[in-house]
Order: C-alpha cells, then structure tokens, then sequence
C-alpha cells in the first residue's frame, strides 16, 4: 500500500477513534504541512515589514494553508481552498481590527492589555473553525466539537498573552529585527497551536 493511500484512503479508524490528544498518521502528515505553512507566513510577514504593508499579516495569511492545499493537489479540494485563503483571511482581516478598535477605545491610564489579544484570538479561531465547519471540512463527532471549544478558549488565552508580550517589550520597535521579534509574539505561539488543533480537527484529504 502506497503512503499516499495510507494517509489520504477511506479507512476511517485512524481519525474517527476515541477522544484524544495524540497525534495519529493522519495528524501528523496535517500538521507537517501546516507548521510548514507558518514558517511560510513568517517569511511573509518579513517582507510585509520591510515594504511596510499596512495589514501586512492580515494579506500574509493564505500562505499559513498553502502548504496542506499544495499537498492535497489532485484531490476536489475548493471548500479547503475557499476557506484557507479567503475566509482565513477574513476572519484575520476582523479579528486585527476588533483587536485594535479595542485597545485604541480604552481609557489610558487603565488599559487591559490582554482583551485586545484575547478578542482577537477569539474571534480568529471561532471565526476560522466555525468556516471549517460550515463548510464540512471537521470531522464528525462529539470529541472535534470539545477539542475545537476548548481549542478556542486556548487560542483566546494565548492571543491575550502574546498582544500582551507585544505591548509590553516594546510595540513595532524601531528597527526590522525588533520588529520582527515583537510580531511573532502575536503569532508563531498561536499558529502553532491552531496548527495543532487543525490537525486533530480537520478531515484529512481523501479523494
């Protein structure tokens, strides 16, 4: 039997068995891709700093996925590629300014500055797995519905405490490298771990 056959067949065991938080064959070849696909997005969100792109993280986004749809190429694969780069993006687009409106409308001295993080962390991965949703791209089961609630709690935690990181060390910095580092604050923590809860809820390609 053929890799491609083992990972992306219709044997349903290895991503309908009981709850877990391991990763099987099948979440770990999405997973791969994935992380892939970060450090894709953070060569991205370079040259959006060095051009000075406004949003440029936001615009930067579809090649998070790029990775996973060029491993799925072959397959009947539009939803995967209608939400990775258009719904990702959009959902990114407004969970950037929610964060932001929130942060610029609190009252100085007092400013909560984990909200800011924790809205957009929220409304992200909501946003992101309620498309994947939509469009049946989860696989089916009680256990994809707690890990993607619970994943959610801990993507809005983890938006909090990386927009806090940002705010604290510094902002945007005053040099590219600074820049940079005060970024994937916000985002190399939090990608990864959605990347983690992609793999455990996504169906894995089939044809």
């Amino acid at each position: 039997m053929s890799d491609d056959v083992s990972i992306y067949g219709d044997d349903g065991r290895e991503y309908h068995s009981r709850f877990d938080l391991g990763l099987e064959l099948a979440a770990m070849e999405t997973i791969k891709w994935l992380v892939l696909g970060h450090l894709f997005f953070l060569v991205g969100l370079a040259l959006a700093l060095l051009m000075r792109l406004e949003m440029g993280p936001v615009w930067m986004t579809p090649l998070f996925g790029l990775p996973l749809l060029w491993a799925g190429r072959g397959h009947r694969q539009w939803a995967r590629i209608l939400v990775f780069v258009i719904g990702f993006t959009a959902v990114h687009y407004l969970a950037v300014s929610v964060a932001t409106q929130s942060y610029a409308s609190m009252l100085l001295p007092n400013k909560n500055l984990l909200l800011p993080g924790f809205l957009g962390g929220a409304i992200g991965s909501a946003g992101a797995l309620g498309l994947c949703a939509l469009f049946r791209l989860l696989r089916d089961g009680v256990p994809t519905l707690i890990l993607a609630a619970f994943g959610v709690a801990l993507l809005a935690a983890m938006g909090s405490i990386g927009s806090y990181m940002f705010l604290t060390t510094g902002g945007a910095g005053s040099g590219f490298a600074n820049a940079f580092i005060q970024m994937m604050w916000i985002y190399s923590p939090w990608q990864l771990l959605f990347a983690y809860l992609l793999a455990k809820t996504l169906e894995p390609i089939d044809g």
